[in-house]
């Protein structure tokens, strides 16, 4: 912001300075105002245009969808908005203000007091400076010669084969690794991770909710590893349920616990032939005291207890499966292990879809943690 600030004054009082004809001494008020009139009307166009268009861009982006940069580039509009209104009404007003002091020959702090020495004050009025005169004598005439275009030339068509080779190469992935310093202690445990668990996969969960659905639903919902085989290597990418790292399902695991060892220990309520309660009070209560014991000590379903939310009334409000995807990364040029961007798109846009899909098991929803880092590309 203060680039463009600056960048706008120092335009408005170059416009300005050319704009003197006579010396500085021999100009009025009316002088003055006459030649800021003038200056504005050469910069003005210039940084009204070029303050437009940075304020359109960031205008643009405060609609995206990242809360952050949204932010940012609000914030950024409007104070190129008003960077562009102090420049045009308050900056232009002041320097003709300052040109009277200069032309008085007061000093700049205590401008109520006049300086003893005599006014340098050219008699041709606006004295060109050393850029000026470069770009005027000799970079413009460099530039326009035979060489100077054919130089010229040479050198941007090969910037615009480099940027060409450089955007069709240009990988689309990243990885949070970048975001540490160089030498930091976290590179140790992912080279380890790399290199001793480099099938390791990234978490994900499913959570189901309304109780009085998940009961209508215990048998599928219970059998949601069926759904989850053979996912391995299109997307979504899930990994095949076979462990409890791969796959960790609250009704899977009370189910079996029930067809093993009956309800007597987690509230003693009459099963039905499917081994599940009979009605949604008692699976309700069956759930509560599988995942956490009143009687103290550890519940069967003690692992479970954070994949459960229950109302105050003891209804089961929400529930949540585990799982977890195969490796999506893969090495990049230099044989780093980086995230494969477009796998980790494909696998959480699947995993929505098959969600989605399973129109009798809704309302529910796919989360990891991951995603916000694959939102953000």
């Amino acid at each position: 912001m203060l680039g463009i600030g600056v960048d706008d004054a120092f335009v408005i009082v170059n416009a300005f300075d050319r704009e003197r004809k006579v010396k500085r001494s021999e100009e009025d008020d009316e002088g003055i105002a006459q030649r800021a009139k003038r200056a504005l009307g050469r910069a003005g166009s210039s940084i009204t245009v070029t303050s437009m268009t940075d304020f359109v861009v960031f205008a643009i982006s405060s609609s995206s969808g990242l809360p952050a940069l949204a932010s940012f580039s609000a914030y950024a509009a409007i104070c190129i908005f008003l960077l562009w209104l102090f420049a045009a009404l308050f900056f232009s007003s002041t320097f003709v203000l300052d040109e009277r002091r200069q032309r008085d020959n007061r000093r700049e702090c205590l401008c109520c007091t006049q300086r003893k020495a005599e006014l340098d004050d050219p008699e041709e009025g606006f004295e060109e400076g050393i850029v000026s005169k470069y770009f005027r004598k000799y970079h413009a005439p460099a530039l326009l010669s035979l060489p100077g275009k054919l130089i010229t030339v040479t050198v941007f068509a090969g910037l615009l084969g480099f940027g060409v080779f450089g955007m069709i190469n240009l990988s689309v992935e990243d990885t949070s690794r970048e975001f540490f310093p160089s030498g930091s202690y976290v590179f140790d445990f992912f080279d380890a991770v790399d290199e001793y668990f480099p099938s390791t996969g990234i978490d994900y969960e499913i959570t189901f909710e309304e109780g009085s659905n998940i009961y209508k639903e215990r048998e599928a919902l219970s059998e949601l590893n069926t759904r989850l085989t053979g996912l391995e290597n299109n997307p979504p990418y899930i990994a095949e349920p076979v462990s409890e790292s791969t796959y960790r399902n609250l009704m899977t695991g009370l189910h079996d616990y029930l067809v093993e060892n009956g309800s007597g220990a987690i509230g003693n309520v009459t099963l039905d032939s499917d081994s599940w309660p009979t009605n949604e009070d008692d699976f309700y209560l069956t759930v509560k005291q599988y995942t956490s014991s009143e009687q103290g000590g550890d519940a069967p379903g003690a692992e479970y207890k954070q994949d459960v939310s229950f109302g105050d009334d003891n209804v089961l409000n929400a529930y949540k499966m585990r799982g977890r995807y195969v490796s999506l990364t893969k090495k990049d040029r230099d044989g780093k292990i980086i995230d494969d961007a477009d796998r980790q798109i494909d696998a959480m846009d699947a995993t929505r879809d098959m969600v989605n899909s399973w129109t009798e098991l809704q309302p529910a929803f796919p989360y990891s943690e991951q995603y916000l880092t694959i939102e953000g590309f």
